[in-house]
This record gives structure tokens, sequence and C-alpha cells, in this order.
């Protein structure tokens, strides 16, 4: 069944998935309603099970639906990085790679490999998108990413990846200059448990590594919290209030040193691990292996000669 789908089938099942209505997908595909419709007839039929449930707001998936889409984005995705590749091979260049890291890397790693494979890159289209590890790994599984310099989140599965332990990031306490702690040589936890804070939601790598800081400590972990994912909005924030904000050290490098201040404590402040990833069942496209394998060499202790493939 699987093998005699058609890839406008194939597409008509992802637009189904991204829009929920029979209508938008048929737009989506410049196709009219009653043509799609007949098409999801079809694939149905080939299937001989439900594959969407009709509802008042438009279609759902069933299991076997979300079965087929998987698929379907898996084999658009590979086609589309075939077109990509073909197209900018005729053009002259090597292809385009999409690469997607979290905030310290960004820097550090990615200048080192544009350094190192100098000319090499002439030919690669390279996109980079800075963000925080689940929406990394999000956008990996959903193909939109050749490989992600990121952390495993919990509940993802790790087995379907190969992961590159590249190492640990620190991160610091930034405070505005006027800040009442702002002075002070050493600041202790029980000192900063009642404080306003501007961190990431818990779920985040950022805050539960602060939250284990003060637990190691014994001590309450800050209640009075403002969430936001940007770290350079909650800098913007701290900027006017009294507010303790943990960032990486990259967003302490681009704030002014006259307007902000670090809190030194007697313990760093490290986050979880991270590494380079890609999808283990997903090979690379030529221009997307050198960048990834150039990221190893240099990034990954020993070049990543003796973790191989692992994952965690």
């Amino acid at each position: 069944m699987i093998s005699n789908l058609k890839l406008r089938q194939l597409r008509l099942l992802v637009a189904l998935d991204n829009e929920r209505k029979l209508q938008l997908a048929a737009e989506r595909l410049n196709i009219t309603q009653s043509a799609a419709s007949k098409m999801l007839a079809e694939i149905e039929a080939l299937a001989r099970v439900p594959l969407f449930e009709r509802t008042a707001r438009g279609v759902e998936p069933t299991a076997y639906g979300s079965i087929l889409i998987r698929g379907g984005k898996s084999v658009l995705a590979d086609l589309d990085q075939v077109t990509d590749e073909f197209a900018g091979y005729k053009s002259g260049e090597l292809g385009t790679v999409s690469v997607g890291t979290v905030a310290k890397p960004s820097i550090d790693l990615v200048v080192d490999v544009i350094q190192y494979l100098g000319e090499k890159l002439n030919r690669v289209n390279i996109s980079l998108d800075v963000s925080t590890s689940p929406p990394l790994i999000t956008r990996l599984l959903a193909l939109e990413f050749d490989f992600v310099i990121a952390r495993i989140p919990a509940g993802i599965d790790p087995r379907q990846f190969d992961y590159y332990e590249i190492g640990a990031e620190e991160a610091v306490l930034l405070v505005r200059a006027e800040h009442p702690l702002a002075g002070r040589e050493t600041v202790e936890l029980e000192d900063m448990a009642d404080q306003q804070w501007i961190c990431q939601p818990r779920e985040s790598f950022m805050r539960q590594a602060l939250e284990r800081l003060f637990m190691s400590r014994g001590v309450t972990p800050p209640r009075r919290v403002i969430n936001t994912e940007s770290f350079f909005a909650s800098v913007g924030i701290a900027a006017g209030i009294d507010a303790i904000v943990p960032v990486p050290m990259l967003v302490f490098d681009l704030v002014d040193p006259q307007r902000f201040k670090v809190l030194r404590l007697r313990d760093r402040l490290l986050l979880e691990n991270y590494g380079l990833i890609k999808l283990r069942k997903r090979a690379l496209s030529p221009a997307a292996a050198l960048l990834f394998d150039a990221m190893k060499r240099l990034g990954v202790p020993n070049g990543g000669a003796e973790q191989g493939d692992a994952a965690r």
C-alpha cells in the first residue's frame, strides 16, 4: 500500500496535518476542495483504514494517519534535500546546511569551523538558528535541521540520535549595576532566595540547573520568578528593575559591563552537558557532512573517536 502512494498524495497528507482543514490543505496544494476530498478517499481506500477523523472543526489524524504523515514528511524532506543539492550543484554550490544550536557554541564552535574549513565553505550555504534545546530537538525530529548542537531533553528517546558530547556550559547571575546585591564581594544563596528573578520556564535546562544549585545547598529555590524563554528579553527587563537573571556566559559577554554586574557565588552554575546531535537513520548531504565532521573534529574531545555514535 505504501509503495503505491504518489508524492502528491503524501503532500496532501502532510498539508492536512498542518492545516487540519480540507479546504486549506487544498489551497496549499493549489487544487480544488473536491479534488482533495477525492484524493483522500483514494488514499484511505488503499490503506483500508480511516486516516483522518472528521470533526466540526476539520480533520484530525488517526493513529494510522499519523504513521503515514510521519513517513510522508520524511520522504518529502529527503526529496527537498536532493532537490536543493541538485540545484546547488548546478549553480556551483555544494549545498545548503541547516544547523540549530544553543547559545554558547553558536559563537565559539561555528567561528572555529568557518576558520578551519576556509575556502571549502565557498560553495556551502549555511543556515544557523540559535535557540534552546527542546525546540531545537523538536525541529531536528521534524527534519528542519541537518543536525544540532544541544542537549537531549528528558522524555525524548536518545536511541534515535547519534550524540557526540562537547562539554558543559557555564552560566552567571546577572543584575543591573544599581541592584542591592551588585556591590557584594560574595553573594550567598540565602540572600537571593527571596529576590525577584527573571528566568526561563521550569522545564528549561537553565531553570533546572538553577534550582539544582539551590537544593544542593539546602536552600529553597526562588519563588518570585518572571518566566520568559528569551535571555535578551530577560536582560532588557532587568535593566529597569531589581531582578536576578541567570544567563549563559555568551549573553553576559554581549551586555554593557557598566550597566550590568555578575553576582559572585561560592559555586559555579553549570548547565548539563551538550553535544553534537544528528538523527541516526538519516544520512547527511555532502555539504552537511563536511560541516558536521569539522564540528566533531574541533568541538568533541578526541574528535569523537572514542564516543562513536553513542547516544545518551
